[in-house]
């Protein structure tokens, strides 16, 4: 049985890597190699013969816990049962599954703890580091899926508490791996952490396209400087609805500086990051005080105000920080951005909305949710800075940095 088990396992887990790789599987069950490669799957949907590898993996992988259940449960066992788990809820979350995925990734996280139940009872079982290791992986799914599913808020906000915990945990020593989830977050000291990722650098390459981030990076690098030196302004009005003076958009800026960090956040340079998304923080909450007070009105390209809420625009940069924070082992500091984050979206978003889909939900046209994000102004005011190209060579472009 035990043997069997491992088999399915490791078949499981060779398609999945195999779908990582390119390849998809055809109902008559050859491997084909897929191009475009995994990378863009998330723009697209799934073909049916990626569908088909990914069931085809799940099945197998689901078999091995089913035998698994039926040997005497030992610290080995209980391990190739986490793995299996944590493996389904990858596959389940490349399908958009994510309740699924959060119950899998779930009972992957209840093995690991028997398993350490065992070792303090004397059983063999895997290293300290090969537990918290794959701790750290399940727990960043389990966050992950909550954060696709309405009213799971509170649920990400635990379990992206135990993952800053267990990556802690690597850091300041492993202890009694019972006591992990029961310690407090701490911020490690900026100089080590610079030494540390110094040290690190090459084993934490950027996974993105460097060179497609780069370019998109080095465009919003220029609209920001071309918005700091022309301006984009809006009209502060004074207490008797005149125009008091001119101002530059901070709002718009802000959203600039968001996105900047986010790729600096990509290319792996988080210092960088966090100097741009506290700037965005900052210009935002600014921003978003002006329009509470009625000084700031932001209107579409209709001229019609927008309803849209800007405080969605603040969550999702905190969030984007609380993971700089992160990078930067800011334990404390990440999670107190990530709870700021996640507040908003509990206040914001409308009844069956979740964090990952706001955005989405944001940009159609509905009777909830009729105007465009800061993002959406950012797009067209590219698109107009591109008036005087080619329509031709800009879509040539446009698709070289998609």
């Amino acid at each position: 049985l035990t043997v069997h088990a491992s088999i399915n396992l490791r078949f499981g887990s060779l398609l999945l890597e195999s779908f990582l790789s390119g390849f998809t599987l055809d109902l008559d069950n050859n491997l084909h190699h897929h191009v475009p490669s995994v990378s863009e799957l998330p723009m697209q949907q799934l073909s049916e013969n990626q569908q088909h590898i990914l069931r085809k993996a799940f099945t197998k992988l689901e078999t091995s816990t089913v035998i698994h259940r039926k040997i005497k449960f030992t610290g080995d066992v209980l391990m190739n049962q986490a793995e299996a788990y944590r493996l389904m809820g990858t596959v389940n979350s490349l399908l958009h599954e994510w309740a699924l995925a959060a119950k899998n990734c779930k009972l992957g996280l209840s093995m690991l703890s028997a398993s350490v139940s065992k070792s303090q009872n004397g059983d063999m079982i895997e290293s300290a580091e090969d537990i918290v290791a794959t701790m750290i992986t399940i727990l960043q799914s389990i966050f992950e899926a909550f954060l696709h599913l309405p009213d799971e808020i509170q649920s990400a906000k635990d379990a992206f508490r135990m993952h800053l915990l267990a990556q802690q945990a690597v850091e300041v020593g492993y202890g009694d791996l019972s006591d992990i989830f029961r310690k407090e977050l701490k911020n490690e000291g900026e100089e080590e952490v610079r030494q540390l990722l110094l040290l690190n650098k090459d084993a934490t390459l950027p996974i993105v396209d460097s060179a497609q981030v780069q370019e998109s990076l080095n465009i919003y690098q220029n609209m920001l400087e071309e918005t700091l030196q022309y301006g984009m302004h809006y009209a502060e009005l004074d207490i008797n609805g005149g125009a008091a003076n001119d101002n530059r958009d901070i709002l718009y800026e802000g959203s600039l500086r968001s996105v900047i960090g986010s790729l600096y956040l990509d290319l792996n340079e988080p210092w960088k990051a966090r100097d741009e998304l506290e700037n965005a923080v900052q210009l935002l909450e600014e921003g978003i005080q002006l329009v509470d007070s009625g000084k700031y009105e932001v209107t579409g390209d209709d001229g019609n105000p927008l309803t849209y809420s800007l405080r969605l625009d603040l969550a999702n940069v905190l969030h984007s920080l609380s993971y700089t924070y992160l990078a930067l082992m800011q334990w404390e500091k990440s999670y107190d951005i990530f709870d700021q984050a996640m507040d908003i979206y509990q206040s914001e978003l409308l009844e069956g909305e979740s964090p990952m889909d706001w955005n989405a939900i944001a940009t159609t046209t509905s009777s909830t949710r009729e105007s465009t994000s800061m993002t959406d102004r950012l797009l067209n005011y590219l698109f107009r800075a591109a008036e005087d190209i080619d329509l031709e060579d800009f879509q040539q472009t446009d698709n070289t940095t998609a």
